[in-house]
């Protein structure tokens, strides 16, 4: 009897937990977006680099996959990192918490609940790469536009010692 109970709560647990994620129509991806860290920046106040203007090339992603904005669910976050642009000898062991946020680009900045990818608590462990977690956020709103806002947004744990050139790398799935 006990058998059955807890094989009954087991397949309720496992049928009720699955997440519909949909099916993948197409990934867009964001290769190259390049921004500099300069030397010296507080680590007091939390630093903001902004890219007013990033176009989504929407209108080819459609195309190529013979889809309309109508059939997309959800554009969700699935992949991004930041790596040095400098070489070995300039990490990022100054970092403490990134957020990658997105909002229109018509408006002058973006707010924290737009927030696409994160990491936080790294103390000193970042190395030349930031691998970043996805969000939970849809992004559909933004990325379906012709061009959005982005804010790469940093913590530091002390001031920086160093400028580092950097390349923000993102990948979002647009799913069905």
């Amino acid at each position: 009897m006990r058998t059955l109970l807890y094989f009954s709560v087991f397949a309720l647990l496992a049928v009720g937990c699955r997440k519909d994620n949909g099916e993948r129509i197409f990934e867009m991806v964001f290769p190259n977006i390049v921004f500099e860290i300069p030397a010296g920046l507080n680590a007091n106040f939390q630093q903001v680099f902004e890219i007013p203007v990033v176009f989504t090339n929407i209108d080819t992603y459609l195309a190529e996959n013979g889809t309309d904005t109508a059939l997309i669910r959800a554009i969700v976050p699935f992949s991004a990192r930041i790596t040095s642009l400098e070489g070995s000898a300039f990490d990022y062991d100054f970092v403490e918490a990134v957020s990658i946020r997105i909002c229109p680009s018509t408006r002058g900045s973006c707010f924290d609940g737009e927030e696409v990818f994160y990491i936080d608590d790294l103390r000193g462990r970042a190395g030349q790469d930031i691998r970043l977690i996805p969000g939970l956020r849809n992004a559909k709103r933004d990325l379906v536009l012709p061009q959005f806002r982005l804010e790469v947004v940093f913590l530091f744990a002390y001031t920086t010692p160093y400028a580092v050139r950097s390349r923000l790398e993102m990948g979002f799935e647009a799913l069905k």
